[in-house]
């Protein structure tokens, strides 16, 4: 289950967010931290996909052209 918080933000357009593929994910991680300062949490983005039905998600890993697995938020 997805946090309220970051629920709504995605909700409302918010765009500080990475998808990453499963090989991707400790790039991603580091990349959050450095670009936003603090550790973001992890989800499935079938689960996210699930709870949030109006959201899209995008469509291919941040780093590569593979189908994404991952969202940090």
């Amino acid at each position: 289950m997805m946090d309220p918080v970051k629920k709504e933000y995605l909700e409302h357009g918010g765009d500080r967010f990475i998808v990453c593929a499963p090989d991707q994910l400790e790039l991603a991680l580091d990349e959050f931290v450095d670009e936003y300062g603090e550790a973001p949490d992890v989800y499935l983005l079938t689960e996210v996909a699930q709870e949030l039905e109006k959201w899209k998600a995008p469509e291919t890993c941040r780093y590569s052209g593979e189908k994404p697995v991952y969202i940090l938020v």
